[in-house]
């Protein structure tokens, strides 16, 4: 007799999901939802498909699944056989590589890919849920997703986005994709010459890098480039292609910073909108550099220029949230094959051009460990060797060698050095969120240190003296950056002990953990309020667009999850406001940031949800209200309005896991369709202020 009678409806979800009553995508074994949640693949089970398989599979099928297993099963073996035969271990004192990428391809083949004996032991502690996955094109190419990046694939999927406008998503951004090793069509250098704009433009944008940019991320010398210029501007003929890549790389990254109002974006693109001129241009002006290093010869033979202009390619680009992973490889490799790699002193150079291979050197550390802690790896090895950091000196006294005074304030390398110190305080930091529970190799008390004494150093190194001369703005637009950063690595570190606080856990360290997350996510939405709104600010709205927007999201997050289970009523109407306010800045900028258009309709809902589980004391005497406390943090209020379902409110704090918030690429956009569901919500495009 069988097992379940005939017509019996079985499961076809996951237990786990079935069990919670929440949405199962259904997609394959482990789901995405149970990977949000954290779980182990061997903990999504599908009985439903389990029982089906034991009774109904054909002979026929049976034998079509061995034969396909058999068939993957001989693939694996001859990869790895490949890349036996063609990658032998690394020594320990040989330069570290980011993972190699073969030509025409963008997947990364890294070691914790390989399956052999150079996996790090951060890397086997990796949790399964972890890894993402290999898109294959029909033309054969294949590519690495991490997981955190496939949420945008689907996100024209979910009813939550059915509005959101993707900001020029019909003019191409990756013009610069296949040109740096390209041979065909060889242009001539006048025919490159030619694509720069007039001279009054190169003047204007050159200005605008070197006010905004250059103090942001100082790889170049400034004076030194100067005179270049002007020598440029006299004789274009007497500079290296190189160097001209070098001034079209300047060239994409300042257009990015130019008001909506500026005539330059409409003399010099012909698209109807702000965001469109801005994106045509950059990607031209980048696809202008690699050509003229394509012509330079930049793979046979390599200048210090060119280095800077592959730098900078790289820093564009990843502001853009194009890739860079094979660039910056062939970067790096570049940087070696020059000896950048070894501390200049040993080469008898001069101080600035020993300072300009420093800053080349660190600005590649600095990306590589970004790109890294983006794609999930807890490899430590950085690109570390015997080269000295650049030193905290102003560019002027490299000329006359002289020793910066530190009571005058910061010099134009103390940003970049500080900025040095947090992204290695986030691996740290990261190696925690992607590693197994109690795994971590650092405390947080430790890496609240860590933190404390970078804050020490940026508030001696900016607010020292500031009684006989305020900070110029471009050093005040810094330190808020650093503060926004800061309070960012905050937000990630003590987001576990937030997460286990709303399951329930309700102790002195969740509840500090509560605390230190709100308090660092009104800092960050504070500061996103100053740089957007403040008039001495407006050339920075190229972060307030990008990465800036990305942090007040997150903070904005983290309150309206406050938001729904809050302290008190004056908590509730406090953490309302900041909110209400904060989506008005989104809206402003909606037209220029994909960021701020998406975060526009999410929390424009979360605070609807969060306001119909508003909590009201019907009698208003204090003296029938309790002050919260732990286990009565709600004390005194009674829900009133539509409930919010307890799957909702598992699916919100899986939204917020940590290591959905590392890099804009991560932000969960698909695991927002709940708040769509059992009432449908309309959404308004914001309109631009």
């Amino acid at each position: 007799m069988a097992s379940h009678p005939v017509g019996k409806r079985l499961p076809i979800s996951c237990e786990p999901c079935r069990k919670r009553k929440i949405r199962c995508p259904r997609d394959h074994r482990p789901c995405q939802t149970c990977i949000r949640r954290g779980l182990r693949p061997e903990e999504c089970i599908f009985l439903g498909q389990s029982r089906l398989s034991l009774e109904h599979v054909s002979a026929t099928e049976s034998s079509i699944q061995r034969e396909l297993l058999a068939r993957i099963r001989n693939l694996e073996d001859l990869l790895h056989k490949q890349i036996d035969g063609q990658a032998p271990l690394q020594n320990p004192g040989d330069p570290v590589s980011p993972p190699i990428t073969t030509a025409g391809s963008t997947k990364t083949f890294s070691e914790s890919d390989r399956g052999t004996d150079v996996l790090s032991t951060e890397s086997r502690n990796q949790p399964p849920g972890n890894v993402g996955s290999l898109q294959v094109s029909p033309s054969g190419h294949v590519r690495y997703v991490p997981l955190p990046s496939q949420w945008n694939s689907v996100l024209a999927e979910t009813p939550a986005n059915q509005d959101i406008e993707d900001l020029g998503s019909d003019l191409a951004d990756e013009e610069d994709h296949d040109l740096l090793f390209s041979s065909r069509g060889a242009a001539s250098r006048a025919e490159l010459l030619a694509l720069l704009p007039p001279g009054r433009y190169c003047d204007a944008l050159k200005d605008v890098y070197f006010k905004v940019f250059s103090p942001l991320f100082h790889v170049l010398h400034d004076p030194t480039f100067e005179a270049e210029y002007q020598q440029f501007r006299r004789d274009a003929d007497s500079m290296s292609m190189g160097w001209v890549a070098l001034l079209f790389i300047i060239l994409a990254i300042a257009v990015t910073a130019l008001d909506d109002n500026d005539p330059t974006l409409s003399d010099l693109g012909r698209e109807r909108t702000v965001s469109g001129n801005i994106k045509v241009l950059s990607s031209r002006y980048r696809s202008a550099a690699m050509r003229c290093l394509a012509a330079d010869g930049i793979v046979s033979r390599h200048s210090l220029r060119a280095l800077q202009a592959l730098i900078l390619l790289i820093y564009a680009r990843s502001h853009r949230s194009l890739p860079t992973w094979t660039l910056l490889g062939f970067t790096h490799h570049v940087a070696i094959a020059m000896g950048c790699h070894i501390d200049p002193d040993r080469f008898g150079l001069g101080s600035v051009e020993c300072e300009e291979r420093r800053r080349a050197w660190a600005a590649l550390v600095m990306m590589y460990t970004v790109q890294n802690t983006a794609f999930g790896s807890l490899d430590q090895r950085l690109l570390t060797q015997d080269v000295r950091l650049p030193a905290d000196v102003d560019d002027a006294s490299l000329i006359h060698g002289t020793h910066p005074d530190r009571r005058m304030g910061p010099t134009q390398m103390t940003y970049l050095l500080i900025k040095f110190r947090l992204y290695e305080i986030s691996s740290k930091i990261c190696q925690g969120i992607f590693s197994l529970p109690n795994k971590s190799l650092f405390t947080i008390p430790q890496l609240e240190k860590e933190i404390f004494t970078v804050q020490e150093i940026c508030n001696t190194s900016y607010l020292r003296d500031t009684t006989r001369e305020p900070l110029p703005d471009h050093h005040m637009a810094n330190l808020n950056i650093i503060y926004s950063y800061i309070h960012q690595l905050c937000l990630l570190m003590h987001r576990p002990g937030f997460c286990r606080y709303l399951q329930g856990d309700n102790s002195d360290e969740t509840r500090n953990s509560r605390k230190r997350c709100v308090d660092s996510a009104r800092s960050v939405l504070s500061i996103y309020e100053t740089l957007c709104k403040s008039p001495q600010f407006a050339p920075y709205i190229w972060y307030n667009s990008g990465l800036g927007s990305f942090h007040a999201f997150h903070g904005a997050i983290v309150l309206a999850v406050v938001l729904m289970k809050p302290d008190s009523q004056a908590e509730f109407n406090d953490i309302k406001a900041i909110l209400q306010n904060s989506l008005d800045t989104f809206a402003s900028l909606s037209h220029r940031s994909n960021i701020c258009s998406k975060a526009v309709k999410i929390l424009r809902h979360l605070i609807d949800v969060a306001c119909s589980r508003n909590y009201r004391n019907p009698e208003p005497p204090e003296t029938h209200l309790s002050p919260p406390g732990p286990g009565n943090s709600s004390a005194g209020f009674i829900p009133t309005g539509s409930p919010v379902t307890e799957s909702q409110m598992e699916t919100l704090f899986a939204q917020i896991q940590p290591q959905y918030w590392v890099t804009p690429s991560a932000i969960p956009w698909e695991g927002w369709d709940f708040l769509t569901e059992g009432q449908p919500l309309s959404f308004q495009q914001p309109v631009p202020v």
